[in-house]
Order: C-alpha cells, then sequence, then structure tokens
C-alpha cells in the first residue's frame, strides 16, 4: 500500500490559485453543486399539504408578495410562520439570485412549506401591453424555468406584472393550458370552455396604509364573505421611493388581528381558492 503524505499549505495555496486565476470557474461550479443539493432536497422531502378544510363561512384571505423580494424571506416569512399561516409569492425567473431578490434556497425552502410560488413572467419587462406573443413567450419561459427547477406546480397560474392584461391576451394564455389570471383588481379563471371572473376584493398594501384602514376593510367583509387579497412587495421599515414597502410591524397588526378573529376569517394560499 502507498501512502501519501498531503501538505496542507501546498493544498490551500493552490486552491487559492485557483479561485484568483478561474474565479468565474470556481463560483459556476460552487453554484452548480448548491443547485443539484437544493434540487436533490426538493425530491426528497415531501411539500407540506395545503389541503386545509377550506370553511364556506369565512372569509378567505390570501397574502400575496410580487416579484419575490429577498425582504418576504428575512421578514415575511417569520410573521406568517409565528401564526401558522402559508401565502403565496409571485416570481420573475431572471431576477431570482439577484440582489435583493430571493435565492433559488429561499424560495425552495418556502415551496417545501407549503407556500405558492406563481408565475409572473420570466423577465417582468415594462410596455408589453400590446406585445401578447411576446409576452407569452415570456410566460412560457418562466413556466419552463420553474418546472426545470421543481418548484413549478403553480408556473399556470399568471400574475400580470403591472397590473394590466390585454383582452387578446387572455386567450392565448387559455390556449397555452393556463388556469387562471391575477391582474391589479380582478381574478380571471381559464376554463376549458369558458373565462369566468372570480369575485375578490384585491387591495394593494402600499406604504401609506394604515393598519386601522385595513382592519375597516377587513371587518366590512364579516356579512358578504367576499375573498379578500392582499398585494405586497417590499417588506422593511423604510421605503423605496416607489411607496411600495411595506412595514414588518404593520404587517404584523395586521396579522394578529385576522389570527384574533380566526371565527371569521382563513388565511389560505392563492391556489387553495380554485
Amino acid at each position: 500500500m502507498i501512502f501519501i503524505k498531503i501538505n496542507i499549505k501546498i493544498v490551500i495555496l493552490s486552491i487559492l490559485i485557483a479561485l484568483l486565476m478561474y474565479p468565474k470557474t470556481i463560483f459556476f461550479l460552487v453554484k452548480t453543486v448548491e443547485n443539484i443539493c437544493i434540487i436533490i432536497n426538493l425530491n426528497t422531502n415531501a411539500i407540506q399539504s395545503n389541503n386545509t378544510y377550506i370553511d364556506s363561512n369565512k372569509v378567505k384571505i390570501v397574502f400575496m408578495f410580487d416579484d419575490g423580494w429577498e425582504s418576504i424571506y428575512t421578514q415575511a416569512y417569520k410573521i406568517m410562520k409565528k401564526y401558522d399561516y402559508k401565502a403565496s409569492v409571485s416570481i420573475i425567473p431572471s431576477l431570482v439570485n439577484e440582489s435583493e431578490y430571493m435565492s433559488y434556497k429561499q424560495l425552495s425552502e418556502l415551496y417545501l412549506e407549503g407556500w405558492d410560488l406563481l408565475n409572473h413572467s420570466y423577465s417582468h419587462k415594462e410596455n408589453m401591453y400590446d406585445k401578447c406573443y411576446k409576452l407569452l413567450l415570456d410566460f412560457n419561459k418562466a413556466r419552463q424555468w420553474m418546472k426545470n427547477k421543481f418548484i413549478g406546480n403553480h408556473s399556470d397560474m399568471i400574475i400580470m406584472p403591472y397590473g394590466e392584461i390585454n383582452p387578446y391576451l387572455i386567450e392565448l394564455l387559455k390556449n397555452a393550458e393556463y388556469r387562471n389570471i391575477r391582474t391589479a383588481d380582478n381574478i380571471i379563471i381559464l376554463e376549458s370552455d369558458k373565462i369566468i371572473y372570480y369575485p375578490a376584493t384585491i387591495i394593494s398594501l402600499l406604504t401609506d396604509v394604515t393598519v386601522n384602514e385595513v382592519k375597516s376593510i377587513l371587518t366590512q367583509t364579516f356579512d358578504n364573505h367576499k375573498t379578500v387579497i392582499f398585494i405586497l412587495h417590499k417588506i422593511g421599515n423604510k421605503d423605496n421611493g416607489f411607496g411600495m414597502t411595506y412595514s414588518k410591524d404593520k404587517l404584523e397588526q395586521i396579522v394578529k388581528f385576522i389570527d384574533k378573529h380566526s371565527d371569521k376569517f382563513q388565511v389560505v394560499t392563492y391556489s387553495q381558492l380554485f
């Protein structure tokens, strides 16, 4: 048997030289190994069941976080988990792993916890209202990306970038076998033989929306039992300049209020509505 004496200093020096000479290659290899580990984790661990009994006597409430900001994971996730609630995130694949956005690993954790991951288009480009075919391809690209990453259970649920939809695109999405579309103010259900609207009150929780305003809206739903969908983006105590960062403290107060009135409200994920 031949024994090889390894000089640890030489090994470490060799690794450092490799890092200096081939940083991009080393980074690529590290990310590839990490992604493989995430995929193995997704395929060996069961997704937490969302087969919660939907109580028709309660107002259904959905917390939907658009764009996949990292603060959803670092701030909102902790609040929702504290009250044993799950939420929904519309993701933009081209921004996954980018600065201030969630990583693939973070998204996979939410996915395994039973959160919905929804299709917000691959690139979230502006001025696409009249470019229906290009936007369809962008949704298709996002759907395929999500499936390839093993987080695509709800990749056929569309969240419109910037909230508006060209009526012509609705038919294209239906033919491409997407199940539903959420715009800024309504939900469109796509069935094989018809297109229908799902009755829901959609509320954007912008920076200046107060807790009392939200409580007032929720109280008004006690009698009509109409589903409420809260749309949020970044979570934090400093506005990003666009009025779309919602306070962590205000979010927790709202969740706490809902939990206190659990005899009237039921928090569900977006996919559980259908």
